[in-house]
């Protein structure tokens, strides 16, 4: 028999959520480390000026992607705000402020234009039609305006070209999650190069591997926003701006504590602290042997499924987009409806409403092997025993 889970949310009247999906931020982001929780518990015990806590933590930000600076920010999307507003105020008067300098905060005037009165300010980004999703929304937030470049399946370097408006046009908006149908980010960095104009880079989900942190720096992006709370596994509510200095300077200026379009979106200085664990821990791990668990994982409920009627079952991987290099395994099923009665999507939903419930996914796009509609089980976020509970679940519906 599986053996049982404690559930902290049970006294609340909650059930606890089996996570065979991914890091995603409805099921709260990941499981740090006790060392995280330890480092924020002892950051509670003291106060301390923010400003200079966020500069700290911007040196090891930048260490970590060799970026020139780094801000820690509340979330990957909290970071696209502030890359967007860093870019509409480049070229003003902002830029003769420094957040740690004296008379902090006479530059609210300036920053709290954002979203609204951006009379004056270039506001346009220009983006591929095949790399918009939800999340770039934020720009938007901040007070920028899209112009999309192309269609669904990709566009050329002379429409990304013949887009650009000098007096528009505040940056380049790249989504690394999307990058496949679209111009290389070389591309769009050379010729953003020619324009002298930013590229802001969404690589909120690129981790693992490891060297994702300090790719697309040094692939000379301005600006970057990873996510802080999923594979990095700090805090839900915690992300890393990394780029450019004087970007990063803008970004800082229109953040909490002060005044501008980021005061939204604060960070407590037991996050900061907490973020800055995660990330020492994340670049210290054995990634090799934590990707051999999954796989050995992966692997193990594959078999544990294979043998179910009208169920084909198997391992696949996420693959990163610029090379084709595994990133993570998962297992697969493909389900004969007329054999099992039940559906993939079906099947995903009832596990979702079980108890415990199951969090799985049945939309495997982001995979590049293929685009078949198969249920995911992904071993990265399940405790060690969980895979138990999950294939005596996934029976019980199959049957």
């Amino acid at each position: 028999m599986p053996k049982e889970f404690y559930n902290p949310y049970e006294k609340y009247g909650l059930r606890r959520v089996l996570n065979a999906a991914t890091s995603m931020t409805n099921l709260g982001g990941s499981i740090s480390r006790p060392e995280v929780f330890r480092a924020m518990e002892d950051a509670s015990k003291s106060f301390v000026h923010i400003p200079e806590l966020q500069a700290w933590a911007g040196r090891h930000i930048a260490e970590a992607t060799g970026a020139e600076a780094g801000l820690p920010v509340a979330g990957a999307s909290a970071g696209l705000l502030l890359a967007a507003a860093a870019c509409m105020m480049r070229g003003t008067e902002l830029e003769r402020f420094d957040p740690l300098g004296r008379g902090q905060g006479s530059w609210a005037h300036l920053t709290t234009k954002l979203p609204m009165h951006t009379e004056g300010l270039k506001t346009e980004f220009i983006v591929h039609r095949s790399g918009r999703n939800s999340y770039d929304h934020a720009v938007e937030c901040a007070g920028g305006h899209f112009k999309e470049v192309g269609t669904a399946q990709g566009a050329t370097e002379s429409e990304l070209l013949s887009a650009y408006d000098p007096e528009k046009t505040a940056a380049y908006y790249y989504t690394a999650r999307e990058a496949r149908n679209g111009l290389p980010l070389s591309k769009v960095l050379e010729i953003a190069h020619v324009n002298d104009v930013p590229v802001i880079v969404d690589a909120a989900a690129e981790l693992p591997p490891k060297r994702k942190l300090k790719y697309y720096a040094q692939l000379g992006a301005h600006l970057v926003s990873y996510s802080g709370g999923k594979h990095l596994a700090g805090p839900n509510n915690s992300g890393l701006l990394a780029g450019k200095k004087e970007l990063i300077k803008l970004a800082h200026l229109q953040s909490y504590p002060f005044s501008g379009v980021g005061r939204v979106a604060k960070m407590s200085r037991e996050t900061i602290v907490g973020l800055v664990a995660a990330l020492k821990l994340y670049l210290e791990h054995d990634e090799e042997a934590l990707y051999q668990n999954w796989l050995r994982v992966a692997g193990w409920i594959a078999e544990q499924l294979q043998g179910l009627r009208g169920v084909k079952a198997g391992v696949t991987y996420q693959r990163a987009v610029e090379d084709g290099e595994p990133m993570a395994p998962f297992c697969y099923l493909e389900l004969d409806e007329t054999v099992t009665r039940i559906g993939g999507r079906e099947l995903v939903e009832r596990l979702r409403d079980g108890d415990p419930s199951i969090a799985a996914m049945y939309e495997p796009a982001f995979l590049i092997e293929d685009y078949r509609r198969r249920v995911i089980l992904n071993p990265e976020y399940m405790l060690e025993g969980e895979e138990e509970i999950l294939i005596q679940e996934v029976k019980k519906l199959l049957r």
